[in-house]
């Protein structure tokens, strides 16, 4: 059930934000983003550094913060290189982090579907989206085009089996993802999908009796996070720069670390 995820005074109000935000104009839909993706969503990320052993956390840390500045770099120089590598990371990301008891077929799906799900409904709004990214209108409609497939193909394999299995929190979040605007859509069912059950298995794993304890733990990561955002929108971004290519970069940059760095040394933890 949907509700072992949180109370539902809480559902509802992320879901009365995401039907709210959904009819306002863009500023509107990146300010829910920018709340639901960077803030609530990143805070499983913020434990990273709690799953690596400390006589490794020099070197982690190096690592880390090198990956986020050479984000920053791409991105400023080479955005439609950028924003694919971004993308499937992503993707490769949220299938290897499911349950492997799931079954690889929906695993896939499900990490593609996060990705190429908001584009079956709302080809034109995605494409939109994407190109405030410095993508080019041609490269843009190809990759629509393999997403509109690739996103109707992945929502039914999630979605029946969810449906005969009374799936709810699978229903939601593909729901989420098919009909909310894409922005919208894709911070709603990131949240149900996979960061809020990601930071409910990282609280129980660090032996955190609840939130609150797991925010103690957690709170200097998260404020690090919050000032290396603010420094790159101060001293790096340029002042015509337009806000969706200025989200995608910071969450690229505080994202794929986390993608790419934390399961080298975590893995290394459960040697």
């Amino acid at each position: 059930m949907i509700e072992d995820l949180g109370q539902k005074s809480g559902w509802a109000l992320l879901y009365g934000a995401a039907l709210a935000a959904s009819f306002c104009p863009m500023l509107f839909q990146l300010l829910f983003a920018t709340v639901a993706m960077g803030i609530v969503g990143m805070a499983h990320g913020a434990s990273d550094l709690a799953v690596v052993r400390p006589e490794k956390r020099v070197l982690f840390l190096s690592g880390y913060l090198t990956l986020m500045v050479l984000c920053l770099l791409v991105w400023q120089s080479y955005p439609a290189g950028a924003l694919p590598v971004f993308l499937l990371a992503s993707a490769v990301h949220f299938t290897v982090e499911e349950p492997a008891q799931s079954g690889w077929l929906r695993r896939l799906a499900l990490g593609l579907g996060l990705v190429t799900i908001p584009a079956v409904f709302y080809r034109t709004d995605t494409a939109l989206l994407l190109s405030y990214t410095g993508s080019s209108p041609h490269s843009l409609a190809s990759a629509i085009s393999v997403m509109h497939g690739i996103g109707i193909l992945c929502a039914v394999l999630i979605f029946i089996p969810a449906l005969v299995r009374k799936d709810y929190r699978t229903l939601t979040g593909v729901s989420s993802l098919l009909f909310f605007p894409p922005l919208i859509g894709f911070s709603v069912g990131f949240l149900i999908l996979h960061a809020l059950p990601k930071t409910h298995d990282r609280r129980r794993a660090l032996g955190c009796e609840n939130y609150y304890d797991y925010l103690r733990l957690t709170w200097p990561i998260l404020c690090g996070a919050l000032v290396f955002s603010l420094l790159a929108i101060i001293f790096v971004f340029p002042e015509a720069q337009k806000p969706v290519r200025t989200l995608f970069t910071l969450l690229t940059a505080l994202a794929l670390p986390h993608l790419l760095i934390t399961p080298l040394f975590e893995s290394n933890e459960n040697n």
